[in-house]
């Protein structure tokens, strides 16, 4: 959901499948959005002994996949039969992350009741296109479910989608009959999941998972924040961005909410910046989490370590986030190999001001984006 990073608002159906639109959009929580999936037109008839409309009469195919994960080759025709759950992702995506969870449990509770769950991992960054990082994430998350690697963005085109993550519920005859763009509405969609068993001829009337331990997204203060220069918006040193060159950048204090700045030698890439030694990164957030989507630039050489300080100080215990490490003197550091997003900041329900400033001792890291929660 970044500017990819912004809040969705509801607009019209005409304008926003317009061909010439190409910049997709990554939200935050429920997505407030016009019922027309698929960019097509759809029957809004109710299928019989359903409350749930037919929004599309059949599934689009899987398009240009580079490679499937836990599965062979699926086809919309060999899904024909169950209750299928397209899930698009990418693994470094918090909005995602935070979805997995329920999709995973729901793939656990009715996979032996005619029900898949399919996902289309659709990259935002290079490291993302990787087959190996890929499988890395689902064994982290506990993905059992088929993944269809959609490096070309081939399935991603043939959905007209626009957004991560983005959910599309189909019957066992194949047809759309839900959706969901961005987070939340977990019990509504696990509810439709049932319904559609249920028309399916299957059993299926499980407890419904509650939801719990959402953010609040109306006091996120701070929006997702990219780093390289394609998507740069947030920027407060004042030496202009020498793209794809190595240049010297200052961080003067007093610094500025919603801002970051660098310090020390920077290289700027379109997509994210490398820091070299002794550099800095700073930024002054509103939020309870702080996460950065950060990779080692050789994996093979061992993690590297980046030192952490809140507030001009180690992060407290009860702030740590689940990726941070604490050292003997009570420093507080991140170890970073895999790319990957780390949880930096954990500050349960206190949603408040906090300057992050981040030290990378050594070279050989690369920061691609903010989020938080």
């Amino acid at each position: 959901m970044r500017s990819r990073a912004l809040y969705l608002a509801a607009v019209g159906m005409a304008m926003l499948f317009l061909a010439a639109w190409t910049v997709s959009t990554r939200t935050r929580g429920q997505a407030d959005l016009v019922s027309n999936p698929l960019g097509r037109p759809y029957d809004a008839a109710v299928a019989q002994g359903s409350s749930l409309p037919v929004l599309a009469q059949a599934m689009p195919e899987f398009t240009d996949i580079e490679t499937w994960l836990n599965s062979e080759p699926l086809t919309a025709a060999g899904l024909k039969g169950k209750v299928v759950l397209i899930d698009f992702w990418t693994y470094s995506c918090i909005n995602c992350i935070r979805t997995l969870p329920y999709v995973t449990s729901w793939h656990e509770k009715y996979k032996d009741k005619g029900f898949t769950v399919v996902g289309v991992h659709t990259p935002e960054f290079a490291f993302e296109k990787k087959e190996a990082n890929v499988a890395t994430a689902m064994v982290r998350h506990g993905i059992t479910y088929p993944v269809a690697l959609d490096n070309a963005y081939g399935t991603w085109n043939a959905y007209s989608n626009h957004y991560w993550p983005a959910h599309y519920l189909f019957d066992a005859k194949g047809r759309l009959r839900h959706y969901q763009f961005g987070e939340g509405a977990y019990e509504e969609t696990e509810r439709h999941i049932q319904d559609l068993l249920k028309e399916a001829g299957r059993e299926a009337d499980m407890a419904i998972t509650e939801a719990e331990g959402l953010p609040e997204f109306s006091k996120i203060g701070s929006r997702e924040t990219y780093l390289g220069y394609a998507r740069m918006e947030l920027l407060a040193s004042p030496e202009p961005v020498r793209r794809d060159e190595i240049a010297a950048y200052t961080a003067p204090p007093p610094y500025a909410p919603n801002v970051f700045s660098f310090s020390g030698d920077w290289r700027v890439e379109a997509e994210r910046s490398l820091p070299y030694q002794g550099a800095m990164l700073h930024y002054r957030y509103a939020s309870a989490v702080a996460n950065l989507v950060l990779s080692s630039e050789d994996p093979g050489d061992g993690a590297i370590r980046v030192d952490v300080t809140l507030d001009g100080k180690p992060v407290p215990d009860a702030l740590r986030g689940a990726d941070l490490n604490v050292g003997e003197d009570g420093t507080t550091y991140l170890l970073v190999q895999d790319a990957k997003l780390y949880e930096i900041v954990d500050a349960g329900s206190a949603y408040e001001e906090h300057l992050l400033e981040l030290t990378f001792p050594e070279s050989g890291t690369a920061a691609y984006a903010f989020t938080f929660g």
